[in-house]
Order: C-alpha cells, then sequence, then structure tokens
C-alpha cells in the first residue's frame, strides 16, 4: 500500500467519478483504475461498487476513508511542523475562544506571546464561536487550541479563568439597584437561559434542581449576546459571564452572592490528546500555561 494509492483512494471517494478524478489528479484513467484495483486485492474487499457509468463507496470504502482521512490529515500536520521547524512556513497557531473572553482574557495573552522575541513570527487564525462548537473542532482537528468550558476524554484540558456571573435585570426591575443578589431573590423570576448545549445551561440548572425549583424559562438562545436583548426589552432577566454589551443603560448587572451555589464558571486551555502540536502552538501553550494556568485544588 503507498502513500499515492491512499491519494488516489480519497479522491475518487470525494468525486465518484473515474474520469474526473483522473482529471483533477493529473493522471490517466487507467492508471487510476489500476492504483485502486491493486488497492482493493491488497486490501481483500471492493472499495466501490459499479453501476453503469457511475460509482459508489461500498460499505468497506466507507470504513476505510475515514481511516485514510485521518492518515493523511496527520502527515499534512506532519510535513507543516517540518516546515515550521526549518523556518521555511509562516507559523500559523489556530486558537479558538467564545465571546465573553474575547475583548479581555485573548487581547492579554496575544500581547504577552508576541513580547517574546521567538513568537514574533508566529500568526494566529482565531476563531469565535460557542464553548461546544469550539470543543467540537478542537476535536475535528480544526484547532489547535482552544478556549472553553466543556470537557472531553479525548482533550487536554487545563483551568485558567474563574469567570464570575452576574444577574442581569431591565434597568427599571427591582432588583435593578442591589449591590447584590442571592439566587432565591431572583429564582422565580421569569429568565432567559442559553441552550441546553451550553455549559451555564447546565450549571443553571443545577442550581434550580438543588434548590427542588423550576424555572421560568421565557426564551433559550445561543449566546450570551441575545439574552441580553431580551433582558434590555424587558421580556426577564438572566445570568451571564461579563460581555461589553452590557455597558447598555437599558440593563443593570448585579453580582451574584450566594452560600449554596458557586456563581462562576471555569474556563479551559484545551488541546487534543490524539495530535501533536506544532512548535507555535507548543510554544503558545506553554506561554499561557505559566502565565494563566490556575493550582487545580
Amino acid at each position: 500500500m503507498t502513500l499515492l494509492q491512499l491519494q488516489y483512494f480519497k479522491a475518487l471517494a470525494q468525486i465518484l467519478h473515474y474520469t474526473k478524478a483522473a482529471k483533477e489528479l493529473h493522471i490517466a484513467q487507467p492508471s487510476l483504475s489500476y492504483s485502486i484495483n491493486e488497492l482493493e486485492k491488497e486490501l481483500n474487499v471492493k472499495l466501490f461498487d459499479k453501476e453503469n457509468r457511475k460509482i459508489r463507496l461500498t460499505p468497506y470504502g466507507e470504513q476505510f476513508l475515514t481511516y485514510v482521512d485521518r492518515v493523511l490529515m496527520l502527515l499534512d500536520e506532519g510535513v507543516q511542523v517540518l516546515q515550521q521547524m526549518a523556518g521555511s512556513a509562516l507559523q500559523v497557531v489556530h486558537l479558538g475562544y467564545f465571546h465573553s473572553i474575547s475583548t479581555s482574557l485573548i487581547p492579554s495573552i496575544m500581547s504577552g506571546i508576541y513580547s517574546q522575541e521567538e513568537n514574533r513570527g508566529v500568526r494566529f487564525q482565531f476563531l469565535e464561536a460557542t464553548s461546544f462548537d469550539i470543543l467540537s473542532k478542537l476535536k475535528k482537528g480544526e484547532l489547535d487550541l482552544a478556549f472553553c468550558m466543556h470537557l472531553d476524554e479525548t482533550v487536554e484540558a487545563v483551568p485558567i479563568l474563574k469567570q464570575p456571573l452576574y444577574l442581569t435585570v431591565p434597568s427599571n426591575h427591582p432588583l435593578a439597584e442591589r449591590s447584590f443578589v442571592t439566587f432565591e431573590d431572583f429564582a422565580q423570576e421569569p429568565i432567559v437561559m442559553l441552550e441546553k448545549s451550553s455549559s451555564l445551561r447546565a450549571q443553571m440548572d443545577q442550581a434550580y434542581s438543588q434548590h427542588n425549583l423550576v424555572p421560568n424559562i421565557v426564551f433559550e438562545v445561543r449566546e450570551c449576546n441575545a439574552a441580553l436583548q431580551y433582558v434590555a426589552l424587558r421580556f426577564g432577566i438572566s445570568v451571564l459571564p461579563h460581555v461589553p454589551a452590557m455597558e447598555n443603560e437599558k440593563v443593570s448587572v448585579i453580582p451574584i452572592a450566594d452560600e449554596k451555589q458557586a456563581f462562576a464558571r471555569t474556563v479551559y486551555l484545551s488541546w487534543a490528546k490524539s495530535r501533536p502540536l506544532s512548535p507555535a502552538a507548543q510554544r503558545s501553550k506553554n506561554y499561557i500555561l505559566e502565565h494563566y494556568a490556575q493550582l487545580q485544588s
């Protein structure tokens, strides 16, 4: 089995047409057919079924494709790492994070990383999304490093930040002038919640469950800014981390002090266990852990 055979197999599996795939690969169609036939002989299974002029992957082919994708992706990563080590390629780090740390933690980290001479050639490609989506993309190999709240057995995760949560209410709400509130102060209020994939939603569901209460949910939203908009429109209250949109005269932001429930969430720096980091990503990870990692109690 050769690398070319795997590359030819992947191209044909994606295009599902011998002539078009051969053209894409810049080879003659007989060469492609011969290569696939030899691969099938070696594996002793049929990878493709022919129906007139059309072809389709067999169940064996579908299963094999997942592994071929993984092998070729790891090979590409290896080439990039060697190029970076040799200084012949731009050092790119793919970093994911969620909105509420975009104007505080991320700029601070970037400033520190670029203050080191060896990192001047590093370039970051950022992805801002929900914590759940960030973790999903990290697991798929689309990110090198990720800040998120979700944990998974396939990734390493180190706590970086304890992010306090606040009660947000319309500016004319009876609680708006309070210096702090407890959970009991707002537990019966109509509330705007993040959707169920959010770690914050899980935390809030747990708080209500511990108090044997059912939340009066008026809206479920995907991200914090949407929740704030509904609060500003006086549909209800919400519990959120601090985000720039809170600087709004239509919304009051109140600290939550509660002896029974800690209204804060942990932000983790995560990376995949199964994929080696490039030198640039490794240096970035080391800097973040050295300067921001919190000791776990």
